[in-house]
């Protein structure tokens, strides 16, 4: 065991001395390594600054990648000057890049899901399609944006939960933006019997409709005789109010009440499903009337 310790330890010996050699470095060497380092941290300091003026004049990324690229283009500066010095120190450049690399490769494989995060979120952010205050539906989810982090989007529920949802998810599963507009529309099939007047019936519909709550005069309410049903004839209502989820519940609840007392004050039957069915005169009696 003492043995293998030995000749372990020798062959260790060995391959640094392969990489450092001190035995010729001179005073002259060790004063041009330190004016090369500082040479970089003096120009990473230098461009970073009109670096990150420039990318937030030029590209609409927010304030966070923009800082985050800034520092990797300055670390990356100071990195070069630390490799040039490298070989006035006696060092050789040659193994210390392969190990370099390889770290790099190691810290990408075994990060991989914190990067993908990381590139979603400076994707997400610089795209813009949404931020904090929107809302979206996103993943079986809707909410209020709360943050945009580089990692995760953070949304509060309108019962009041919060959800941490990685980025990668929000990028590459389907999203819809509700409030990337101030108004949007939704609609209400109103199904009246067999008989009703249609032209009255779309003039009572719309003008109920338009004084409900929280619906917007413009754009203006439509109402459409859309099929010719089983039970009824079916209206189709499209009426506009804000964004927003919670102003949406209110318009719709507002549209049906307003709708009902009109029907009602108008008396326009709203139909539904019926089926009668035949039972005979009497027990004896099996088959219908009119039929052998």
């Amino acid at each position: 065991m003492v043995i293998m310790q030995v000749i372990l330890g020798q062959a260790v010996t060995d391959n640094i001395e392969e990489i450092v050699d001190v035995s010729a470095i001179t005073a002259w060497d060790v004063l041009w390594a330190f004016l090369l380092i500082l040479g970089g941290v003096i120009v990473s300091r230098l461009i970073r600054r009109p670096l990150r003026h420039r990318l937030a004049k030029r590209t609409s990324l927010p304030e966070g990648p923009i800082n985050l690229l800034t520092k990797i283009v300055g670390w990356g500066v100071i990195s070069v000057a630390v490799v040039f010095a490298l070989p006035y120190l006696g060092v050789s450049v040659t193994p210390v890049l392969v190990l370099v690399l390889l770290a790099g490769v190691v810290l990408v494989v075994s990060g991989r899901g914190i990067v993908e995060n990381y590139g979603a979120g400076v994707v997400l952010q610089a795209e813009g399609q949404f931020g904090p205050g929107d809302q979206i539906a996103t993943n079986g989810q809707i909410g209020n944006v709360i943050r945009v982090s580089s990692r995760v989007v953070m949304l509060e529920t309108l019962d009041g939960r919060h959800l941490v949802i990685p980025n990668t998810s929000v990028l590459t599963d389907p999203m819809e933006v509700l409030t990337t507009r101030p108004e949007r529309r939704s609609e209400l099939v109103v199904g009246l019997a067999y008989g009703t007047d249609l032209e009255s019936a779309r003039a009572i519909l719309a003008d109920a409709t338009a004084d409900a709550s929280g619906v917007m005069l413009e754009p203006a309410v439509e109402v459409f005789v859309s099929e010719f049903g089983e039970s009824s004839i079916d209206f189709l209502v499209w009426f506009w109010h804000r964004s927003d989820l919670q102003s949406a519940y209110e318009a719709k609840d507002a549209v049906a009440r307003a709708l009902d007392q009109a029907c009602k004050e108008n008396r326009l039957t709203i139909s539904f499903p019926q089926r009668t069915l035949w039972l005979g005169n009497n027990q004896d009696q099996q088959t219908p009337p009119g039929q052998p």
